[in-house]
């Protein structure tokens, strides 16, 4: 049960109610494949920059509760990230890759280096469907970039945390 504390704020003198953040790890993430398969350190490291944000939102009040939740709507979670990585890595590798192999002499061996390298990105992209893993999702999350669940789990703190400022 989340602990309240009473503080006053502003000109209007509102009596405002505070939740101290629950653990985001007691947060139910079943079925985060991507969060399943992040180091448990790098995971740890996510979730403690993300409490820190709800704390300092929950501290500076209202107004900054609800900069922080217009903030969460411009976050971009790991898939839509590595959707757009793929899509622009693999459109340069595969023009790259038939400029490349169309060029080629026809009586030489014809150089097929970024063809093999957009073959690469389809089957990373296959693994991250399928088992919610793929190396650049490793390299992504550990830049901090969030999965849509644990950003939704930090907007439905903030939410509650706003639900209880609001005058009766």
């Amino acid at each position: 049960m989340p602990q309240l504390g009473r503080r006053r704020f502003g000109a209007r003198l509102a009596v405002l109610d505070f939740m101290e953040t629950h653990d985001i790890a007691k947060t139910s993430f079943n079925g985060d494949r991507v969060r399943e398969h992040t180091a448990q350190r790098v995971t740890q490291r996510i979730d403690r920059i993300a409490e820190a944000d709800v704390d300092a939102a929950l501290t500076a009040g209202p107004d900054a509760i609800a900069g922080r939740l217009a903030k969460l709507d411009y976050e971009w979670d790991i898939d839509r990230a590595l959707m757009v990585t793929f899509a622009i890595a693999g459109a340069a590798s595969l023009t790259t890759g038939l400029l490349r192999y169309t060029q080629s002499p026809p009586l030489f061996r014809r150089r097929k280096g970024f063809l093999y390298l957009f073959g690469a990105q389809l089957g990373f992209l296959l693994l991250h469907g399928t088992v919610g893993w793929c190396p650049p999702a490793a390299v992504l999350r550990r830049f901090g970039l969030r999965t849509q669940r644990e950003i939704e789990a930090e907007r439905r703190q903030l939410r509650e945390a706003l639900s209880l400022t609001q005058p009766d």
